[in-house]
């Protein structure tokens, strides 16, 4: 069975991005796996790298009673699942090392459907987009990663926005969107990015041929819109709160338009503070 992977580093985000973990794997039919790195002191010299805590946890002692303790308290939400709900397994599991190295052999291991993560503090050193745990995790993941702010009430969730700009790989995020969108119960409004350099021009092959694509989704759910112009990393951010979207997505191509968009000063900050919950997916998704 199919498992969703929470990285945890015991935080009050990472413990919500737990139990959205026991709700989704009701939804999805999968196991629920647990998992903390930890640093032994002959590894103290090397604390700056990236790691999942930002609270280093010293030894494979402390991080499996902290494991236990959260899954423990966890039992008490699967309990709360509904009589026809899937009841998942809640695994635990840790390691020494970076995510990066870490992250691969997981996947593999337990056949990983998705990964979640507490959004982080923010850190004004940071000059990465996502910090360095989660930009780490997401150049070696081949799964798609949900990064929780706060409390997620899927009840709740009635529409995601995904943004694209029609790259061939993105065809891959949005079918697994759609699907997600029939067992979640929301709507998909997909936002095609075009580069103001093509504002005005007609659509590649490449764009017709993804478009069409799209239209042929037999998903009701799912509609689909342009955004031209400059000011795109902030129109994204304006229809998603017009909306009332509960999750923005998107691919994280390295050097893409979109990537490069987000860079712009508002926008992160608004996601180094992670105040909206964002759903990426790796490149190298399969």
């Amino acid at each position: 069975m199919k498992s969703i992977l929470v990285l945890t580093d015991f935080s009050d985000n990472s413990e919500n991005a737990a139990e959205l973990g026991v709700k989704l794997c009701a939804k999805l039919n999968t196991n629920l796996l647990l998992f903390n790195t930890y640093v032994t002191n002959s590894a103290e010299a090397y604390v700056a790298e990236p790691w999942v805590a930002e609270d280093i946890f010293w030894g494979d002692d402390d991080s499996k009673d902290n494991l236990n303790k959260l899954a423990t308290a966890l039992k008490t939400d699967v309990e709360k699942l509904g009589s026809e709900d899937h009841k998942p397994v809640i695994y635990c599991d840790n390691g020494e090392g970076k995510l990066g190295i870490i992250i691969p052999g997981i996947i593999q291991k337990h056949h990983v459907e998705m990964i979640l993560m507490g959004a982080r503090a923010f850190n004004p050193d940071d000059d990465g987009l996502f910090g360095s745990d989660l930009n780490s995790t997401i150049q070696k993941s081949s799964r798609p990663v949900l990064v929780v702010p706060s409390k997620i009430n899927l009840e709740e969730l009635k529409k995601v926005v995904f943004a694209t700009d029609f790259d061939e790989s993105d065809m891959l995020a949005i079918h697994y969107l759609a699907k997600l969108s029939k067992l979640l119960n929301f709507e998909l409004e997909i936002i095609h990015i075009i580069h103001p350099d093509k504002s005005g021009k007609e659509k590649s092959q490449k764009e017709i041929e993804l478009e069409e694509q799209v239209s042929r989704l037999k998903y009701p759910s799912v509609t689909y819109h342009d955004i031209k112009g400059n000011d795109v990393a902030e129109n994204i951010l304006r229809i998603y709160k017009e909306s009332g979207a509960g999750l923005l997505a998107m691919i994280h191509h390295q050097h893409s338009f979109i990537m490069r968009m987000l860079h712009q000063s508002t926008t992160k900050k608004l996601l180094d503070n992670q105040e909206v919950p964002l759903m990426i997916f790796p490149s190298k998704m399969k």
